[in-house]
């Protein structure tokens, strides 16, 4: 599989506190633009062994960018067609613009659709303002019934993406069960590593994590749903199989496009710049990039935990918060110490050694 992220919109209707773009740049990715990322992404989705292409619509907020989502879709499955390549699509939306219309293309395409929403209107609000100062949530909610919908009749149920910052993790757990108690079954939380954490502050975010795991364990007991909580599902991957310092090889089989046609491995920072639209892909660069040497810090001498810790090696976030891509974040340390805790706390060797021959299984079916 090649995943191509097209950013197609660097402007948003929102202006939540913590957007990973910062200031906007008021920005549209022309057609032409985002056929050439195709025409690259479609080339290297050919020498992927399943021969499939996901076009993964990002902003800003895409759906101020629909009509241009809309032609590159229909783009992408001519140019599949002819190559004899699959193809899949997804997109983040913040909600507030979903239309009957709308659905109605996701539905007929098969998107993957994540939703931000970071739980109960008086956490949401906090940091999903638009311009005006006012708060989100209550729009979003105004589309409920279509977000359902969209769920029903394609099929694919919507990820919900919260963030937990310094001023809401004190309801991380409470947020969690509020959503899904609405009826969400893919849950996946980010944690906000740009801002500073206080040692109080991340004692009680632990205090919150293990109190979430408990709501999540409980659900599933209850229901017999299998939920899908994405830090459970990547910490208990990487808890058994070993990381290899930048395991994820962003650039590789993924590029990231900005709206003026740039490449970039996963963000938008010269260090991470794999070529343009125009002269297409650096591969020398991407190399050098994804095979790094890795370089252990004193930070992480001493962890039990070295040879399965993926924070070590995510190079853009630890270059983005210390300027240094070995250098890792400390509240991303820390979460990986907190779930491998939990973890080890509740699964028996008999749960881990079934869970680690599933995830060999898949590495090795992917790796094909």
């Amino acid at each position: 599989m090649y995943i191509l992220s097209l950013e197609v919109i660097n402007k948003c209707n929102l202006n939540c506190s913590y957007c990973y773009l910062g200031k906007k740049k008021n920005t549209f990715m022309s057609i032409e633009t985002a056929k050439k990322a195709i025409d690259i992404a479609a080339h290297e989705a050919a020498k992927q062994y399943d021969k499939i292409l996901t076009v993964y619509f990002i902003g800003g907020e895409p759906l101020m960018a629909y009509d241009i989502i809309r032609e590159t879709v229909e783009y992408t499955k001519l140019l599949c067609h002819r190559n004899n390549l699959k193809y899949q699509f997804s997109t983040t939306i913040n909600g507030t613009l979903v239309t009957a219309e709308i659905v109605d293309f996701f539905v007929k395409n098969k998107f993957e659709v994540k939703l931000s929403l970071d739980g109960m209107q008086k956490t949401h609000d906090l940091n999903r303002k638009d311009y005006a100062g006012n708060g989100s949530f209550n729009k979003i909610m105004s589309n409920f019934s279509l977000l359902k919908q969209l769920e029903k009749e394609s099929g694919n149920q919507i990820s919900v993406a919260s963030v937990v910052t310094t001023n809401n993790y004190e309801n991380y757990a409470e947020n969690f069960k509020f959503l899904l108690d609405l009826g969400f079954e893919k849950l996946e939380s980010g944690i906000d590593y740009y801002c500073l954490w206080s040692d109080e502050q991340l004692m009680g975010l632990k205090k919150q994590l293990e109190e979430v795991f408990q709501i999540y364990k409980s659900h599933i007991q209850k229901t017999g749903k299998v939920i899908f909580w994405n830090f459970w599902e990547q910490y208990v991957k990487s808890y058994l199989l070993p990381c290899p310092f930048y395991a994820c090889k962003a650039g590789l089989a993924t590029s990231y496009v900005t709206t003026d046609g740039g490449l970039y491995t996963c963000v938008e920072k010269p260090e991470f710049e794999i070529g343009n639209v125009d002269i297409g892909l650096d591969v020398p660069r991407i190399r050098e990039i994804a095979y790094r040497q890795d370089e252990i810090v004193d930070w992480c001498q001493e962890c039990e935990y070295i040879d399965h810790c993926k924070t070590r090696g995510c190079q853009a976030a630890n270059f983005e918060v210390h300027g240094n891509v070995h250098q890792p974040i400390k509240v991303n340390c820390y979460m990986t110490k907190w779930m491998y805790s939990l973890i080890e706390q509740n699964l028996s060797e008999k749960q881990l050694e079934k869970l680690k021959v599933e995830y060999e299984r898949r590495y090795h079916c992917n790796a094909k």
